[in-house]
């Protein structure tokens, strides 16, 4: 049951879009989310020019932690000599979605 305080689990955020559909049903169960944990954050911009993470933190007034976000990822597909392509190709999908 979605009652009492409730830690939210997801495995990527991206714009948000999931987390505010699932506070909507923790609230609508009489629940409180407390939180979010995310395994990865892509870290993009939500609806706005600020981070989805940042945005639903603001929204909705509660923490959201990641346990790795895209800059983890790319500090180690740097140290990869034979990921050269595959940076790049991060690198300028983030300058257009990424915050």
């Amino acid at each position: 049951p979605l009652e009492g305080r409730i830690l939210i689990i997801d495995d990527v955020i991206t714009a948000g879009t999931a987390i505010r559909e699932v506070m909507t049903i923790v609230e609508l169960a009489g629940g409180n989310a407390v939180g979010v944990v995310i395994g990865l954050d892509r870290k993009e911009r939500g609806t706005s020019s600020k981070s989805a993470i940042q945005e639903v933190e603001k929204q909705f007034s509660i923490p959201v932690i990641s346990i790795i976000d895209m800059d983890d990822i790319l500090t180690f597909l740097k140290s990869q000599s034979d990921m050269k392509a595959v940076v790049k190709d991060i690198k300028t999908y983030r300058k257009e979605y990424g915050v």
